[in-house]
């Protein structure tokens, strides 16, 4: 059995494996391997992230202490990919140790995560010469975000219950917050296309002033065609970011017509 410590993260490891043998009463059986595997450096925190505002710089500061009894003498510091992040000279913190690291990454017009390779050359205390990669994310993002992201859809499975007498409601929201702590707004109005206006509505809750807000989609009522499709637009009281739509469907599973 092998195992590839660069892409395993974290101390404890657990591996099961079947082993198969020509006893006739237990001719197989699981095994499993535990270890621990000490990594020569450690990240506080652990995923190394930028983020910021999509057109505007990234950078943040990060620490690496030695995670095995080796002590660890950092001799480069370089990139393997676009060349999107920088890095400045290591701040030793403890002889040895413990390091600090301050990266940056240059604006992107677009929001975008994007993937790049941190790469550091060591020497440790038992001799040897070691290349110890990272991965690195770049989260350049809109001035305002919707969590989920994706459009709002309402399947036939849930929607097959709106033909029982009694049934309640189908809600679905979205929570719409700044990209940057720095960025304040309000939800000030949503509104429905004429497609899905009749089917759909809508109500705004306050999470956090100013920071973060959900928007709710309600469902009441079955609806007599297969789908109902259309555009849901949030507007807000940001000066660049003033609306954003996204889409909103419903699917209804229609009773068949038996012949007479």
């Amino acid at each position: 059995m092998n195992l590839d410590t660069k892409k395993v993260r974290g101390k404890g490891v657990a591996k099961t494996m079947k082993v198969f043998s020509n006893d006739p009463v237990n001719p197989e059986f699981s095994l499993t391997l535990k270890g621990t595997i000490l990594e020569i450096l450690e990240t506080r925190p652990l995923q190394i992230k930028l983020q910021g505002l999509a057109g505007k710089p990234l950078e943040g500061t990060f620490e690496f202490n030695a995670g095995s009894p080796l002590n660890v003498e950092i001799v480069d510091v370089r990139t393997a990919g676009k060349g999107w992040i920088t890095a400045a000279e290591p701040v030793v913190i403890e002889e040895g140790r413990s390091f600090e690291l301050s990266l940056s990454a240059s604006a992107n017009s677009k929001p975008a995560v994007l993937r790049e390779k941190l790469i550091l050359d060591v020497k440790t205390s038992d001799g040897q010469d070691r290349s110890l990669e990272f991965n690195v994310q770049l989260d350049h993002r809109d001035r305002i975000v919707l969590q989920p992201k994706n459009n709002i859809k309402f399947m036939d499975k849930e929607t097959r219950n709106l033909l029982n007498a009694g049934s309640k409601p189908i809600e679905k929201s979205i929570l719409v917050t700044g990209g940057d702590p720095g960025v304040s707004f309000e939800v000030t109005e949503v509104n429905l296309d004429d497609r899905i206006q009749g089917a759909f509505s809508t109500r705004i809750q306050e999470v956090v002033a100013g920071k973060s807000y959900r928007v709710w989609i309600t469902l009441s009522e079955y609806q007599p065609t297969p789908t109902v499709l259309g555009k849901m637009t949030i507007k807000t009281s940001d000066e660049i970011k003033k609306e954003i739509s996204m889409w909103v469907m419903g699917q209804f599973p229609q009773k068949r017509q038996t012949a007479p």
